[in-house]
């Protein structure tokens, strides 16, 4: 959460342009490297061409010196000669005390290569060179792996914060649209109450409470927008009056075929807010309500505690059913005529986010549905 919500443009910016000018101070200064290793590569066969093209001005001896001082010193690859028989006599480069095994290790990598002698047509094989990579080598090996993990790895974290700083949009969105929406309706809503206080005593009373009573449930609501994308205000306590005055509510806004089971087994303490977890019960008894419709159905309500610690709030209906499920906590998903596809969106985050509790579907089909809540304790 915290990262989502701090995340901006900016700090993708800056992002992918620290990375990049990593990637290229890295590639410079590998890349010199390897170009001085050449360098130095060609330099060294270079002064070699130029003493045999001076021919037979040099003698043997000066050519085998020159040979070993700019050739033989300078291997720094493991190198091993055996003899005709496959006995090692001599090695460069190599760490293992056993020169049998050295030699198994380096052949299983390398082909070794025949030392043979030409006599016409006779020929003598005197042994074999069996070599390995230098340090050098092996890193231009791996190079190409190491550049392109790196490179995904950039990528995806670019990628992933993208997501996110896209995700932190839709929520300012939605958050600005709720808080909104509360702000144009309170003053309508404060002219209501008003006009019922006038009106008090000149109609039936049971009229005036129903009334009074959804003007301030209304009231209710607009302050349940208006605290989208504000920190919740947890309390530490048992959250089951909280589900009782939301079963209550609902209970007297369904129709007499509806029959509510309610189960309140004994549960610890927990953090929650009242007013979020009790709009995220409704909103779960109301998709239970119009689940099952205008037929007669059950709604049950349980309450248990955790195996280990913390609450389960069990809600299960004899509706319909869910036919997609994998799409009901995405946003704009609805089956409604007229739903907006964000109940169960907020219900979750609600849950999620707010209490760092899990909302989970346990179960669908044509005999109903159950959700299950779980608050983690305190």
């Amino acid at each position: 959460m915290i990262i989502r919500h701090r995340l901006s443009s900016r700090a993708l910016a800056i992002y992918f342009l620290i990375g990049i000018a990593l990637i290229g101070i890295v590639t410079y200064i590998y890349s010199n490297y390897l170009i001085q290793r050449i360098r130095t590569e060609t330099e060294t066969t270079s002064r070699l061409f130029a003493e045999f093209a001076r021919g037979p001005s040099i003698d043997e001896q000066r050519l085998l010196e020159l040979f070993y001082e700019m050739v033989i010193k300078r291997i720094d690859f493991p190198v091993i000669l055996t003899d005709a028989d496959g006995t090692p006599y001599s090695s460069k480069n190599v760490d293992e005390k056993d020169l049998y095994k050295a030699v198994e290790k380096l052949d299983r990598v390398q082909k070794p290569i025949p030392m043979v002698i030409r006599q016409g047509a006779d020929s003598t094989l005197l042994g074999h060179v069996h070599w390995g990579l230098s340090p050098f080598t092996k890193s231009l090996q791996i190079l190409p792996f190491v550049e392109t993990v790196f490179l995904i790895a950039f990528l995806f974290l670019g990628f992933w914060g993208y997501l996110i700083y896209r995700k932190s949009i839709e929520e300012k969105i939605w958050n600005s649209l709720a808080k909104e929406t509360a702000h144009q309706l309170a003053t309508p809503l404060s002219s209501l109450v008003g006009w019922l206080e006038t009106i008090k005593g000149n109609i039936d009373s049971e009229i005036y409470q129903g009334i009074h009573e959804d003007a301030m449930r209304m009231r209710e609501v607009l302050e349940k927008f208006s605290r989208i994308g504000l920190p919740p205000r947890l309390v530490e306590k048992d959250p089951t009056d909280t589900v009782k005055k939301s079963v209550d509510y609902i209970r007297r806004r369904a129709h007499a075929n509806i029959i509510f089971n309610e189960k309140y087994g004994r549960i610890p303490a927990v953090r929650f807010d009242d007013v979020l977890l009790g709009w995220a019960v409704e909103n779960i008894l109301k998709n239970g309500l119009d689940a099952i419709g205008d037929q007669p159905g059950e709604i049950s309500i349980r309450t248990r505690k955790y195996e280990t610690n913390g609450a389960i709030i069990e809600i299960t209906d004899t509706g319909k059913g869910i036919k997609s499920s994998g799409k009901i906590f995405k946003p704009g998903y609805t089956t409604k005529k007229y739903g907006w596809g964000l109940g169960l969106v907020l219900t979750r985050r609600i849950i999620e986010e707010f209490h760092r509790g899990k909302l989970t579907l346990r179960e669908t089909g044509s005999k109903g549905t159950c959700f299950e809540i779980y608050i983690p304790g305190a």
